[in-house]
């Protein structure tokens, strides 16, 4: 049975009104990020990663891109969705999962997920285990994945809508774990027609206690919600779901969970947000209530975000503003709000590794700027061959 919950809680209101940008002093020391690659999904008609050497400097190299024997929404055609949905990247996060040296995909256009096993020396050579598995459900869109569970879980947002798990290894491949997937009436199609009630993001919280989604509302009578999955202690996820709509909410998109707390940063487009929203998922009832909001004053469509432990901060990016929020994961209060001289229609994904931050500008040609967390300042504008518009997806191995 689903329980659900609106609940609310005091809010906290940090609004910004003008773009300042207040940089921190940078360290003294040369940057070595840890990092070794980041990962890109092209998803075109013929699907692919690409992966990007992450150099000393926090620099990336060119990408290589490796198939992943699946279709991507470059297989159906740009006026299959009425509103561009298909081709628009922005709308749909964590369409890679990485954890430990295993890598998931989603192929969108095949309903599988591939999974590669990362070369321990040379983190840009993926290998392909296995054939692709079926999603158990229609047009997925997100996975996510635990190196503690073994264990991946997509969200199929077509006609078909589920979150399906199965366990994954890097020998033997993907297999499913659901005699039948979690199904959620989205009231959707093959492929999705509109942005509204599709699934954004599935993601574990930060002790891998529960599996949790996001979920767009329609700007209209439904609400957007958060539906939470319980893990018990021998980690076999609940097939029932905790369902709150968190206060002020309604377009629910990308998230990041905030390490050693049970909070998530969430972003949020609505006009009622405009920005972000910080939530509790307490740990007894699964239920989450809204704790912070965030208004971002030259917001257009805040949909990404990434937390940074090198500045305990959480960055958000714009789909249509050239610009990085930093925001204060405690209180929702605006630390930076970072302008690039470089121009950018917007960021469809990011990631952070060390000092940088690596944000994705899908286009006919597409780009990855790297950004200094402590400066705000962009360090290399990367023309990132071999990815299109419809790019999307940013993971990083560390």
């Amino acid at each position: 049975m689903v329980r659900i919950s609106f609940a609310a809680s005091s809010l906290i209101l940090a609004t910004i009104t003008t773009a300042a940008i207040v940089p921190k002093d940078t360290p003294g020391t040369p940057n070595p990020t840890n990092a070794k690659a980041i990962y890109v999904l092209d998803n075109e008609a013929s699907n692919s990663v690409l992966a990007f050497k992450i150099n000393d400097d926090g620099t990336v190299s060119d990408g290589i891109a490796t198939s992943t024997r699946g279709f991507g929404c470059g297989k159906y055609p740009s006026e299959s969705a009425a509103d561009g949905t298909l081709h628009d990247s922005h709308i749909f996060q964590g369409s890679l999962g990485l954890a430990g040296n295993v890598l998931v995909a989603v192929n969108p256009g095949s309903n599988q997920l591939s999974l590669f096993s990362i070369d321990e020396q040379d983190a840009t050579k993926l290998t392909l285990v296995g054939e692709p598995a079926d999603s158990h459900g229609d047009f997925p869109v997100s996975v996510a994945v635990s190196e503690k569970l073994k264990q991946a879980c997509v969200a199929n947002t077509g006609s078909k809508a589920s979150i399906a798990c199965f366990s994954i290894d890097a020998v033997k491949g993907i297999v499913a774990l659901d005699e039948s997937p979690r199904s959620f009436d989205l009231s959707q199609s093959t492929p999705p027609t509109s942005a509204a009630s599709t699934f954004s993001e599935v993601f574990f919280n930060d002790d891998e206690s529960a599996l949790i989604v996001t979920v767009k509302g329609d700007r209209k009578t439904n609400a957007g919600y958060v539906s939470v999955f319980p893990i018990s202690k021998d980690g076999v996820i609940s097939t029932e779901a905790v369902k709150s709509s968190p206060q002020g909410t309604g377009f629910l998109c990308g998230a990041t969970t905030i390490p050693g707390t049970n909070t998530v940063l969430i972003t949020d487009p609505l006009d009622s947000v405009l920005g972000a929203v910080i939530v509790s998922v307490d740990s007894a009832t699964f239920e989450v209530v809204t704790v912070a909001v965030t208004h971002i004053g030259d917001n257009n469509a805040t949909t990404n975000a990434a937390f940074s432990a090198s500045t305990g901060s959480v960055f958000v990016s714009d789909d249509y503003v050239n610009h990085l929020v930093e925001i204060d994961p405690k209180s929702g209060a605006i630390l930076n709000d970072f302008h690039f001289e470089e121009e950018h229609a917007g960021f469809a994904d990011l990631t952070v590794a060390g000092k940088f931050v690596y944000a994705l500008e899908p286009a006919e040609q597409s780009t990855i700027a790297v950004v200094d967390v402590a400066t705000g300042k962009e360090v290399q504008h990367l023309v990132a061959k071999g990815l299109g518009a419809l790019a999307q997806g940013l993971a990083v191995l560390a």
